[in-house]
């Protein structure tokens, strides 16, 4: 002190203008810093106690301490807080969390159900000197499109599951040419479906503030349906009615396999994160096609029914495209608008068609013809190129739920 007295204590507090000491018998002193001439953090020595005890000598005026304040109750420290951190930033590295999502809109299913086996028939019947058919490209009218799904975020290893709804309508034509006064047309319009399920795991390679990059692995599932009911077939021969058909169609495929690829997250800010993802598929099935057909002329002196079963396995080799734009309302709350993309071709490994008929109980077709049948159907439809192809327009909503580290 500039008294020349030496206080030993623990400095607890301070201002720019006092200090506070925790003395060695447990007391507070509050000390003004002008009174303070130094401040020292070790034992004082033997020459700096003996000028400290002539300078109290030399004090004429004795003055009064005063007296000391109420000691404080002592806060507990808190962490610091990096008050630039924003509550939008997710480090990517040790995350662990849940994101549970959903999407509806508008969507197109463009199958290989009944235009492919319609070209199959055209091209069969050009093989064998039938009459010519025209098979006319169908049209598709847009369904209703969802999706849904969960991803689990453990540090640089992502889960998800995912499930996909694609729906449409679709009208078919063909008309076949019996000659210059005969003609049969065939028309009709069903809906489509497909279903799909996926599971697939990813890992962070590479990530900075802007962007993230993870490979997947995944195994996806897909089941697609078409029931029509609806399409039929009238026969004109000179301008006037000769026949009418009703046909009952019914197709069921089952495909499924792995898919490779990578995920790739662009942010914008805070708030904005496009996430883009493309997939190759590698998918194996079997297609499992029921026919039925009742045929009457108007005449009502020709009546005729026959059920067709195709069944064909084949493998698809294709792609799956995703890009969905996020919002983030708030951290853990975020709306999207994306896109869905599956596409793929067939190669067929083996067709097979059981045909039969109120004719083939009198006159049953010899084990010859059946094979020959199978044979020349088998090559035809390998002949004949198959694709798929569903796409979709969606809106969303993405909810995140945060798990201690």
């Amino acid at each position: 002190m500039r008294n020349g007295q030496i206080l030993r204590g623990e400095v607890i507090q301070q201002t720019a203008t006092t200090m506070q000491i925790k003395m060695e018998d447990g007391k507070i002193k509050q000390l003004n810093k002008k009174e303070i001439q130094r401040v020292s953090y070790k034992e004082p020595t033997v020459q700096e106690k003996k000028e400290s005890e002539e300078k109290l000598k030399q004090q004429t005026t004795v003055v009064e301490e005063p007296p000391a304040p109420t000691p404080e109750p002592t806060k507990k420290s808190e962490p610091e807080i990096d008050k630039n951190a924003s509550p939008y930033a997710i480090d990517q590295t040790k995350r662990k969390d849940l994101e549970i999502y959903f999407g509806a809109g508008l969507g197109t299913y463009r199958p290989a159900t009944e235009n492919y086996f319609d070209h199959v028939s055209a091209t069969f019947g050009n093989l064998l000197g039938g009459t010519p058919m025209q098979v006319d490209d169908p049209a598709y009218k847009r369904g209703l499109a969802y999706s849904m799904g969960a991803i689990y975020y453990w540090k640089k290893f992502a889960f998800g599951l995912s499930s996909i709804h694609f729906g449409g309508t679709t009208s078919e034509r063909m008309v076949v040419y019996a000659g210059n006064s005969a003609i049969q047309e065939f028309k009709g319009t069903f809906p489509e479906k497909q279903n799909s399920l996926k599971l697939d795991v990813s890992y962070l390679a590479f990530s900075n503030q802007r962007v993230d990059i993870r490979p997947s692995f995944g195994y996806s599932q897909f089941w697609s349906k078409t029931v029509d009911n609806n399409t039929t077939a009238n026969e004109y021969y000179a301008n006037s009615l000769a026949s009418a058909m009703k046909l009952n169609y019914d197709f069921l495929e089952i495909l499924k396999g792995p898919s490779v690829g990578i995920k790739t997250t662009i942010r914008f800010g805070e708030r904005w994160e496009n996430r883009i993802e493309l997939h190759y598929l590698s998918l194996t099935g079997t297609q499992y096609v029921s026919a039925v057909n009742t045929t009457a002329t108007t005449d009502g002196t020709f009546f005729d029914y026959y059920r067709s079963d195709i069944t064909t396995i084949w493998t698809a080799k294709g792609f799956n495209f995703s890009n969905k734009l996020f919002y983030r309302l708030t951290p853990t709350l975020s709306f999207w608008v994306g896109i869905q993309l599956f596409e793929w071709k067939y190669s067929i490994n083996s067709t097979e068609q059981r045909f039969q008929g109120l004719g083939d109980a009198k006159f049953p077709p010899s084990i010859d013809t059946i094979v020959l049948n199978n044979f020349l159907v088998d090559a035809v439809a390998k002949s004949v190129p198959a694709a798929s192809r569903s796409s979709s327009l969606e809106f969303g909503v993405l909810k995140r739920f945060e798990f201690s580290q």
